[in-house]
């Protein structure tokens, strides 16, 4: 398997899915989509493969969206494609067949705050500065990634860390819930690998049917609500708040945002 963003190594029962755009702290463009979407596919196809660990190249785990391919000027078709895009990928690291271990460092930001999310299992580097930061820069949350993070850390920390924006360290995510375990940075792929190597001694099938049942149980009723992602993206992509927001993020500078 070759992809222009990402790498799949390892042979066997356990693979790593790298995300490998580091000059770039592996910010997400259309490519990183469509290459974890067929990555995903892929692996769903290998008979004995029992755990995929997702992780970053370089000096961060994601940095989220690449924003030089999102200019103002984005008509809503292309804002609501591209909304389903992203959730078609989360979705398929949620359904891969085999077991997935986010194995996450430094930054992780917007889209790669919550890549983790669509994952079994969490491991955050001591380094880790973890944001969501969407709304900061004047969109919603989209990938329908709201579901998974209320039901890793509940409603009123969902809504601190979405609406708010905070940034919080790997030690701060363990305590919360968002994340299994904490490490120091040069064991963290030691301790996915020995997360990955204890979920491979126990019997495959009672773990694939685990899986889907509290899969499908958490995520019974996110389909409901996927329309309205796409929705708030259209509508937020062309709202005035959108370029005040996303310059006054980047100056540092307070916004001053206009009614709508």
């Amino acid at each position: 398997m070759e992809f222009e963003t990402i790498r799949i190594n390892g042979d066997g029962p356990i693979r790593h899915i790298v995300l490998n755009r580091p000059q770039i702290h592996n910010a997400i463009n259309k490519q990183f989509g469509k290459d974890l979407l067929a990555a995903c596919r892929e692996l769903d196809e290998i008979g004995d493969l029992r755990v995929v660990i997702i992780r970053g190249e370089g000096p961060s785990f994601c940095s989220g969206a690449d924003l030089k391919e999102r200019p103002f000027d984005e008509t809503s078709t292309s804002i609501i494609s591209r909304s389903k895009a992203g959730m078609r990928m989360a979705d398929a690291v949620a359904n891969l067949n085999a077991v997935t271990i986010a194995c996450i460092h430094n930054h992780c930001i917007g889209g790669g705050a919550v890549l983790p999310a669509f994952c079994d299992f969490r491991i955050a580097a001591r380094s880790t500065k973890l944001t969501i930061n969407e709304i900061s820069i004047g969109v919603n949350l989209s990938w329908n990634a709201i579901p998974p993070v209320v039901q890793l850390v509940g409603p009123a920390r969902a809504k601190e860390m979405i609406i708010l924006g905070r940034t919080y360290t790997g030690e701060q995510l363990h305590n919360i819930g968002y994340v299994n375990d904490v490490v120091d940075d040069d064991e963290l792929v030691p301790a996915g690998e020995r997360l990955a190597a204890e979920i491979c001694r126990q019997p495959p099938m009672p773990v694939w049917s685990t899986k889907a049942s509290i899969n499908a149980y958490t995520r019974a009723l996110d389909q409901s609500i996927q329309h309205l992602d796409h929705l708030s993206m259209a509508f937020m992509g062309k709202s005035p708040n959108l370029r005040i927001a996303r310059e006054s993020y980047f100056a540092k500078t307070r916004p001053n945002y206009v009614d709508e």
